[in-house]
């Protein structure tokens, strides 16, 4: 199941990115499962920035308002996250992690032995807790811009190779709104018991990761399953970026922040 919400190698990308220079448009070919490639193109300047992932999926930020639209070009639908959408969401993962369901299992678990209790912890933690980060020492040049090459895994679920350029100048003022929106996503965690330490732990490898990506390859495996998507920058053009591509493409429906939607179910008694 793909989620509609922002993924975490976009808000990871959010926060590696640096302040200064002029507007970029990035053109890039992604391919996934070894289908034809395809063609993406991102946008960034001082007061917006889009980005494309693979898929049909989008994201545009007005740098200004701090207002996020997330895109879905497969069923033509787009919805807006706002900064008080995502206080709304901390308040409901506090109030969840302080319920009396949850304060009842937490005592439970204290009742068991120390050894499932850490197993249990360990799980509670998941996978990010096993995250491991690594440098290969290889360097390489795309675009024109040389990068180094990164491997990033995770369990035995996930693994992502990267190759990272600090010679790329990015536009100001985007480094500042986006550490802002991607500390306000890893906040969301910070009441979550086990789960935030594992969230922890994986922001804090993930900080030695600095630069632009310029090529991404993923395998996801689960369940028996394995997909594979990559992306590599063919072009990077220097120069303004046309009012046009902070618009939400013709015919598409606006839908509603399943953040919202979350919060409106009813409660299981």
């Amino acid at each position: 199941m793909r989620s509609r919400t922002p993924s975490l190698a976009v808000l990871a990308l959010a926060a590696a990115l640096p302040a200064a220079a002029q507007d970029l448009t990035i053109v890039s070919k992604a391919t996934h499962d070894g289908g034809p490639p395809v063609t993406t193109t991102s946008y960034l300047t001082g007061d917006h920035v889009r980005f494309t992932q693979t898929e049909g999926q989008e994201m545009i930020m007005d740098l200004k308002s701090g207002q996020m639209t997330v895109i879905d070009g497969r069923k033509k639908e787009y919805y807006v996250i706002t900064h008080q959408d995502i206080d709304q969401a901390m308040a409901r993962a506090r109030e969840a992690m302080n319920s009396p369901e949850v304060k009842r299992a937490q005592e439970q678990m204290k009742s068991l032995p120390p050894d499932v209790q850490k197993k249990m912890q360990a799980m509670m933690g998941g996978v990010a807790s096993s995250i491991d980060v690594q440098k290969t020492g290889s360097t390489r040049k795309i675009a024109g811009y040389t990068c180094q090459d990164w491997t990033v895994t995770m369990g035995g679920m996930t693994k992502t190779e990267e190759c990272l350029t600090s010679d790329l100048a990015l536009p100001a003022q985007s480094w500042d709104t986006f550490r802002d929106y991607a500390d306000s996503f890893k906040t969301m965690t910070a009441n979550m018991g086990p789960m935030s330490q594992g969230m922890a732990d994986m922001q804090a490898k993930m900080k030695a990761m600095k630069g632009f990506p310029l090529a991404r390859k993923t395998t996801v495996s689960v369940l028996g399953r394995t997909t594979t998507s990559s992306t590599e920058v063919v072009e990077i053009k220097k120069g303004s970026v046309p009012a046009s591509a902070w618009e939400i493409p013709a015919g598409y429906k606006k839908v509603e922040n399943p953040m919202l939607a979350a919060s409106a179910r009813p409660r299981r008694r």
